[in-house]
């Protein structure tokens, strides 16, 4: 989807350059609330959309309590290059995500939303206070100030699909059906 701001006209037009260009804010859903969803709800958020993640879980990030031995090893803060170095298996499929948002990007997205890093031996990079929960404060610190609105406690049933096209979620509670312009699985793997 692509996004332009224009502004309206006194007579509820737009202006003729902007007229030419489509104007479209969507629905995103996000199904889970880990740091995958978490960061495709600030990446859709942050290009214009109404984004609404639902997690079946109590809280957000469930997952990045436990990560570090409970510190959260957020990223590492070697050069792009050497990243790459470390990568057992096709390098070259991450080019794109490893160029796209870096993992400056991360650290800068972490600290401005209050939760300060410091990176240790091997150029690991964890949260000053040595608590996974600061990152998890920090990007739903992110998810609120871009207005994304979070379900806790709300399970998704089935994905809607008509002629070929996302429509929504059928949630398992209540069978409540949500329709959606676009719809992000981030639910990862069973553990």
């Amino acid at each position: 989807l692509t996004f332009y701001e224009a502004s309206i006209g006194s007579k509820g037009q737009l202006p003729q350059e902007a007229a030419k260009r489509v104007v479209a804010v969507a629905l995103v859903i996000i199904i889970g609330g880990g740091a995958a969803g978490m960061m495709a709800a600030i990446a859709a958020a942050g290009a214009g959309h109404k984004v609404c993640i639902y997690e079946k879980n109590e809280k957000l990030g469930k997952k990045i309590y436990i990560t570090g031995k409970g510190r959260c090893n957020v990223t590492n803060a070697c050069d792009t290059e050497e990243l790459f170095q470390n990568v057992v298996h096709n390098a070259k499929f991450l080019y794109s995500s490893f160029y796209a948002f870096t993992n400056t990007d991360i650290m800068d997205l972490i600290e401005k939303h209050g939760c300060p890093l410091k990176t240790e031996r091997g150029n690991r990079v964890f949260p000053v206070s040595d608590k996974s929960s600061d990152v998890i404060h920090a990007l739903t610190a992110a998810l609120r100030k871009l207005g994304v609105e979070m379900e806790l406690h709300e399970e998704v049933a089935d994905v809607l699909a008509e002629d070929g096209h996302v429509t929504g979620v059928r949630l398992k509670r209540g069978q409540k059906v949500v329709f959606a312009d676009a719809v992000i699985v981030t639910t990862g793997g069973l553990s």
